[in-house]
């Protein structure tokens, strides 16, 4: 192999191994830098207790949102990113939060609308590190949850 080939042969591995570094530099366990959270929705003061359980969302403005389910009784929720109860990104992010009540074939908030869209909501959180006490503080009015609604069925063809 003469000197031409050699260099040229080596420019190759040298761009082989480049693309392989710059493929693998995204994969494995690191993924983005989480840290544990979880807090409280609360509505005027109030733990968002409507009876029916919510969800709220973390989102980022680069990288993955994080969610959580609202429990219906304390307002309570534990965030998620890529696996249960992993957390979130630390920055200031926005945030939505959803309380719908099916009934029928028809849904509707038990919490201003708003909150549900990210181009309306004006929430905000900054997440500086774990912490199990973020508060999500939003104003009413709270809509009670209505009784007549048929509770969920186990039967899968059942709607």
């Amino acid at each position: 192999m003469n000197a031409v080939g050699f260099f040229r042969f080596g420019g190759t591995a040298g761009l082989v191994l480049a693309v392989m570094i710059a493929l693998f530099a995204g994969c494995g366990p690191s993924g983005p830098r989480l840290v544990p959270v979880s807090g409280q929705v609360m509505i005027d003061g109030q733990p968002l207790a409507t009876g029916v359980p919510g969800f709220v969302q973390v989102i980022p403005t680069e990288g993955r949102a994080a969610s959580g389910e609202i429990d219906p009784q304390t307002g309570r929720f534990v965030l998620t990113t890529l696996k249960p109860g992993d957390g979130c990104m630390e920055g200031t992010h926005r945030v939505t939060v959803s309380v719908q009540q099916v009934v029928g074939v028809e849904s509707y908030s038990l919490i201003p609308e708003k909150y549900r869209d990210i181009e309306k909501t004006d929430l905000q959180v900054t997440v500086d590190g774990p912490t199990d006490s973020l508060v999500i503080e939003l104003t009413g009015p709270v809509k009670k949850a209505r009784t007549d609604a048929a509770p969920p069925s186990d039967d899968p063809n059942k709607f």
